[in-house]
């Protein structure tokens, strides 16, 4: 079969990634221990070379405007702000991930090989609108990731983190999978689009396997947001994680399960209106629990881990706030808040590779007095937790503030106050944080143990967090590049929602 060049354009932001993921492994194949460490730096390279190389190519579609697609897979301006989002985060995690698999003493090309396949997968789950193309990219990207939550097995606690995330997001698939076939069955095609279109023709929008059909698929979507009741895995998996996939977990899977639920709900479905509020009901009741029990939770932590992940839960309420007030600007505010939400955990989760805390060496605890030890982190925190927690002039004060007046806009007055209380709740366990950092003295055990162990050297890792701090300090005075000129335009011409 010959592809035309439009066709090509579509599918090689795709070809790279998957290229890079297959030839890693064959890399890893050459065991000589003499030319082990020059082996893991080329396949290192590889990977960087090859989300280098369509980060290259998707940001030349996005200058010149071209959206080209092939089938169903449609590269417009959300997908290619999606693979640009994805393989930032992805590039972060791989240079972080090369300090922190030598401190685990677990390097490994296979590694490497499943992230580039999951990055994959994300790309093509927030490009399509048929079903098929959709949960295909879903289980692309979800695979990778349970093996990675389990990939350092010297770990016990990785083989156990990594089974419930597969046993729970097993069911979650099962359920999008079924909510699709209820939407095909009643429809007679498997394009969302062209499904909607015809269940509204056929009088059947408020048909009760619809609804059902519809709300099996937004538990899919919502599973991967890490929203309540659905978040049960997520502490655990972020726990058994190396940090580094930790991190891309909690920004890219969040991100791409929010971008297609966007086109999904906000674009494909929206003829069929009275679904559309009736599973805007039921975001509303989602987010506000998600909020209440993230927040609450993380009070209670004392690994650091396992307080992001509770912390990621309540972020997932905040963003899920933006699809109950359902307006093009409260999605624009979606997007600019992903954005700097990438930022912040990225940084945050890779700070703890940066300050040589690994293994089960992530309590509040083990962080006493780094601050001042290591003072360029310690800022860098500082930054990270401000920001998670709203505080202005910080980029995440402005994502929640973007948010926060579209609901007082439409109305949702009670939902935003909520909002804000939710923020100045997040404040105790953010600045608690800031607290072990900058305020209290490592124990004598602590100091003991850090006297016994080599010194940490981690450069990418720590550069990768200072790159983080400077988006988040300086996303407030970016909103117009990063709100108005660039998920505006992902909006305007992906999903057509502002004009």
């Amino acid at each position: 079969m010959s592809l035309t060049p439009s066709q090509w354009a579509a599918l090689l932001p795709l070809i790279l990634p998957a290229l890079g993921a297959c030839l890693i492994p064959l890399m890893a194949l050459d065991k000589d221990q003499t030319t082990a460490k020059w082996i893991r730096a080329v396949m290192y390279g590889t990977a960087l070379l090859a989300v280098g190389a369509s980060f290259w190519y998707l940001t030349d579609l996005w200058k010149t405007g071209a959206q080209p697609s092939f089938f169903q897979l449609r590269m417009d301006r959300l997908a290619q702000f999606t693979g640009i989002f994805v393989l930032v985060a992805a590039a972060m995690t791989i240079l972080q991930s090369w300090d922190h698999f030598h401190q685990e003493g677990w390097v490994k090309g296979e590694t490497l090989s499943l992230l580039l396949f999951s990055v994959t997968g994300m790309m093509l789950f927030a490009s399509t609108n048929h079903f098929v193309v959709l949960f295909l990219g879903l289980e692309l990207f979800s695979l990778p990731l349970y093996a990675l939550v389990g990939t350092v097995r010297a770990r016990p606690e990785s083989a156990e983190g990594g089974m419930k995330y597969f046993l729970t997001g097993a069911v979650a698939s099962s359920c999008f999978l079924m909510g699709g076939v209820l939407i095909y069955g009643l429809s007679g095609t498997l394009d969302l689009s062209a499904a909607a279109f015809t269940l509204k023709a056929q009088g059947l929008a408020t048909d009760p396997l619809v609804l059902v059909g519809a709300a099996l698929m937004l538990l899919g979507f919502l599973f991967k947001v890490s929203a309540v009741p659905f978040h049960q895995w997520t502490p655990d998996a972020y726990e058994a994680s190396p940090h580094p996939i930790a991190g891309f977990m909690s920004v890219a899977t969040k991100g791409v399960a929010l971008i297609a639920l966007l086109r999904i709900f906000g674009g494909s479905f929206a003829p069929l209106g009275n679904l559309g509020v009736k599973m805007q009901s039921v975001i509303a009741v989602l987010a506000v629990a998600t909020l209440v029990v993230g927040n609450l939770t993380a009070l209670v932590q004392t690994n650091v881990k396992r307080m992001l992940a509770y912390s990621s839960i309540s972020h997932a309420g905040y963003l899920l706030l933006g699809f109950v007030a359902g307006t093009p600007a409260a999605y624009n505010g979606v997007l600019y808040y992903l954005v700097i939400y990438l930022a912040m955990n990225m940084g945050a989760f890779g700070l703890l590779t940066a300050v040589g805390l690994v293994g089960e060496r992530t309590t509040f605890d083990d962080l006493r007095g780094l601050g001042w030890k290591r003072p360029a982190m310690g800022i860098a925190a500082a930054i990270f937790m401000l920001s998670l927690a709203g505080i202005p002039p910080m980029g995440g004060f402005y994502g929640k503030y973007m948010i926060f007046r579209e609901l007082v806009a439409t109305g949702h007055v009670g939902m935003a106050i909520l909002g804000v209380l939710a923020s100045l709740v997040s404040a105790y366990y953010y600045l608690r944080f800031l607290v072990a950092l900058f305020l209290q003295a490592p124990s004598v055990e602590a100091e003991r143990l850090a006297s016994d162990r080599p010194e940490v050297h981690a450069p990418l890792a720590g550069a990768t967090v200072l790159v983080c701090a400077a988006i988040v300090l300086a996303g407030g005075f970016l909103q117009t590049f990063l709100a108005d000129g660039f998920a505006r335009r992902a909006l305007v011409d992906g999903l057509g929602l502002i004009r």
